[in-house]
């Protein structure tokens, strides 16, 4: 487990808030000078804390949405599993895969552009592995919202959110964007030169066609993607059965936006509507923070389901056929 003082700590937050952030504005809101931002950042890249920095798109500009699908399995010997785990991984339509513990033993989700899209992929596992499923769950995002890492600093306060990937009225974007973010994509920090002489074009016309996607909402932010187990805590969702649920202007969705180790705020199409991606330091803090959200919302929470996730195999913020 690698060890964060307070100084990483608060890099991490900025880093988490705005990954494009320059070294000399982390340095200024961590009180310590730019070349020893830029050695930490280094570091922290290198120990497999920051696994990348990533730009956040609005899959509703894109005309895209996510789909997902979570599976029981059952009779995998060893040499089945590694299979199975390969074609997931190497199938391109395919952007998360993750190994769960819980009411679920597998999930897999894809940006697609009809639920036709899902279905086909859907088919196509089933052709290889139906028999080794017992049981699933498809479940497509309503929208979503992703919040500071604010537990790093033990902070109570409400965060910055960016939400309205979905329900959003389509951008029409030309061959050169569509190039711009498949470069961007994983690479937040990315520098303007590079992408110009990528794209062979005038750096002033990269900056203000990046500048425009940001405009109209295509680009929604820069954040960064940690393995939180080299900091010694766990991953978890939590899916929350709801009645009497209104919309999201609903306080139960203020409220877990506000929770400091909630980092993503889900809402579902499927046999629940609102999902928790949970990062904690143990299991008893994850059951604690469970029941504190049923206690404060008992007249709406019907039933919680959760799992850890042991393993997030496979995340990409952009669909590679796009």
């Amino acid at each position: 487990m690698r060890k964060l003082d307070l100084v990483d700590k608060k890099i991490l937050l900025e880093l988490d808030t705005n990954a494009r952030a320059s070294f000399s504005e982390v340095g200024k809101k961590a009180s310590i000078g730019k070349n020893n931002v830029q050695y930490r950042i280094k570091r922290l890249v290198e120990d497999g804390v920051i696994k990348k920095f990533v730009t956040q798109f609005s899959l509703g500009k894109l005309g895209l949405f996510l789909g997902k699908i979570y599976l029981q399995l059952a009779g995998l010997n060893v040499e089945k599993e590694k299979e199975l785990y390969s074609y997931l991984l190497k199938d391109k339509r395919i952007i998360w895969v993750a190994k769960t513990e819980g009411r679920w033993d597998l999930m897999i989700g894809a940006y697609v552009e009809s639920i036709k899209q899902l279905n086909i992929i859907k088919a196509d596992f089933f052709k290889k592995y139906e028999k080794y499923v017992t049981s699933y769950d498809v479940v497509f995002v309503v929208d979503g919202y992703t919040s500071q890492r604010t537990y790093l600093l033990n902070k109570k306060t409400f965060s910055k959110t960016i939400g309205g990937i979905m329900y959003e009225e389509r951008i029409e974007i030309d061959k050169k964007d569509k190039k711009i973010l498949h470069l961007i994509a994983n690479n937040a920090r990315f520098n303007y030169v590079d992408i110009a002489k990528n794209m062979s074009m005038n750096i002033k016309t990269v900056q203000r066609r990046i500048k425009d996607l940001e405009t109209n909402g295509v680009i929604q932010g820069y954040v960064t993607f940690l393995d939180t187990k080299t900091i010694g805590y766990n991953f978890f969702k939590l899916c929350i059965y709801l009645q009497n649920y209104e919309s999201k202007s609903n306080p139960f969705l203020r409220y877990c936006m506000g929770l400091p180790n909630v980092v993503h705020v889900i809402e579902s199409l499927g046999p629940w509507e609102v999902e928790l991606e949970i990062e904690t330091e143990t299991l008893q803090d994850f059951y604690n923070l469970t029941h504190e959200i049923r206690n404060k919302f008992p007249d709406i929470i019907k039933k919680t389901e959760s799992v850890i996730i042991s393993d997030e195999m496979k995340l990409e913020f952009f669909p590679e056929w796009y």
